[in-house]
């Protein structure tokens, strides 16, 4: 532990001077205020506790599955008393995160968002949880989700649905649709999500704050309920880009229980945060990502636009090939999730399979893992499809993208096509007097870089007439975070568009 010199200030109310409410506060702010003393983590952790006893719960914004109080607040204690000696364990020392409830945590129970793991602990901790509490953090509690991860709605069967902070009777988005209304709603000073076609980007966006998707690999995920290990990642749902960036700095990295993750050095990313647009190139596609869009997410998108041509920024229309191809991605995921789902289960039920437990699934996620028998034992995607799908589909969506972005620096496209549609509508949904189906509409810019396994960023840009929020969504080259976060970081200074929820 790093050793510092701090004496503890006397108690402080949950009013922080300058800069708002503590609750808040971005994470980092909160890390400097308890490394001075200015607040302790108990009470921080004491702070979140009560507004989720206030705001959360099956009839509020039911952002927790589980809430480790206890653990929470016994973590925090001890960590004040390290603290009171000198002790550092790190840049996240003290602070509450929320975690995605499909990362295993020792000690507090891991349900997937599925009943048939309500009563399940696991032996160990995931390895993103370990990093974090390597690194002083206090985990405050497991979030709610769509169903083992598959879908976007997060209207939960089991659990109940999440709650858009913004608007209760809207969706937050999914499938970490819990981890950013915890964030945006000041129920805890970060969380973690999973994006496997949109899931930390999705909701972030529609809850008005930051969601990164990190390259693939870039984040270790043994300990993840995993559900594509072409496609799935570990990300942060944060209130700046700042923070993201700090969370980054801690979770990335090597994981011997992940062989898809990358051993290269981790950035130091919170050093990148500075410099303008002036001279960057924003490439924006001219089909399929705005071939269907609501006309207010379009006109906060072409706000954006103007901005970053102020700030110095130079903007190219290109066309992204393959699109064609983009419908065919789910033939990675089925094939995929079945095995680890499957895999995962077993540490719970050694006979475990789909199958057995498929009758206790809600019927959207029976609906794609099942088949028209209802019967798991006939795979939904034949082994030469899936096949197909990696080696000539994918391969070649990859690279019509790198062609898209050559000479160019990143991405620009909303994160969602529409603000937050009404919980309830989970498969259709209404865009602007027309009927649409919701996961694809949802998924539409966010699922396809997914396939292509590069990083992206949804930012918050303005509000719907309503005043739910919209994103905007930058994307870079693989292992291109440095310069993501640079960008993000300087449009949201210049833009402070972010507005925190009336609860």
């Amino acid at each position: 532990m790093k050793r510092i010199k701090t004496g503890l200030r006397r108690r402080v109310a949950t009013k922080a001077t300058p800069g708002g409410d503590l609750f808040d506060l971005p994470l980092w702010r909160q890390a400097a205020m308890i490394r001075s003393g200015k607040i302790t983590s108990k009470q921080l952790v004491e702070l979140y506790l009560e507004r989720i006893r206030r705001f959360d719960g099956r009839d509020g914004l039911n952002a927790y599955i589980t809430v480790a109080a206890d653990e929470a607040l016994k973590e925090s204690d001890r960590l004040d008393r390290l603290l009171r000696k000198g002790e550092l364990k790190g840049p996240l020392h003290g602070l509450p995160i929320a975690i995605k409830d499909n990362l295993d945590t020792k000690g507090i129970r891991t349900t997937g968002g599925t009943k048939i793991l309500a009563d399940w602990f696991p032996a160990s901790d995931a390895h993103v949880v370990k990093k974090l509490k390597d690194s002083g953090a206090v985990i405050l509690g497991k979030t709610n989700m769509h169903e083992l991860a598959f879908g976007i709605t997060n209207n939960n069967p089991h659990y109940g649905p999440a709650r858009n902070p913004y608007d209760p009777t809207r969706i937050p988005g999914g499938s970490s649709g819990g981890s950013a209304v915890a964030t945006a709603a000041g129920l805890c000073s970060a969380s973690i999500g999973t994006d496997t076609g949109g899931s930390v980007r999705i909701p972030a966006a529609l809850c008005g704050v930051v969601g990164l998707k990190p390259t693939l690999g870039r984040v270790g995920r043994g300990g993840l309920m995993c559900l594509s290990f072409s496609r799935d990642v570990i990300g942060p749902i944060t209130r700046t880009v700042r923070d993201a960036a700090l969370i980054m700095e801690v979770i990335s990295g090597p994981d011997p229980r992940d062989p898809e993750s990358a051993s290269r050095p981790v950035p130091r990313y919170t050093s990148s945060l500075k410099g303008s647009l002036k001279g960057m190139t924003f490439a924006i596609p001219t089909n399929f990502f705005f071939d269907l869009i609501h006309s207010d997410t379009r006109k906060v998108f072409d706000e954006a636009v103007k901005e970053i041509h102020k700030m110095g920024g130079r903007v190219k229309e290109v066309k992204v090939g393959s699109t064609d191809l983009y419908a065919t991605a789910i033939n990675m995921v089925l094939p995929e999730c079945i095995y680890l789902i499957e895999e995962y289960l077993r540490a719970f039920d050694p006979e475990a399979t789909i199958d057995k437990y498929l009758d206790q699934l809600g019927p959207d996620v029976q609906g794609f893992l099942g088949t028209q028998k209802g019967r798991a034992d006939s795979r939904p995607v034949p082994g030469y499809v899936y096949v197909k799908t990696v080696r000539e589909a994918r391969r070649r969506m990859i690279a019509d993208f790198e062609a898209a972005l050559a000479g160019l620096d990143v991405l620009l496209t909303p994160a969602t096509i529409m603000p937050a549609a009404p919980i309830g509508e989970d498969v259709k949904t209404t865009l602007e007097g027309r009927e649409v189906p919701t996961f694809s509409t949802f998924t539409r810019t966010v699922n396809p870089l997914n396939v292509f396994g590069c990083p992206a960023i949804t930012v918050p840009a303005g509000y719907s007439r309503t005043g739910l929020p919209i994103g905007l969504q930058i994307a870079a080259r693989s292992w291109e975070e440095r310069k993501l976060l640079a960008i993000a970081h300087a449009f949201e200074q210049a833009t402070q568009v972010r507005k925190a929820p009336t609860l």
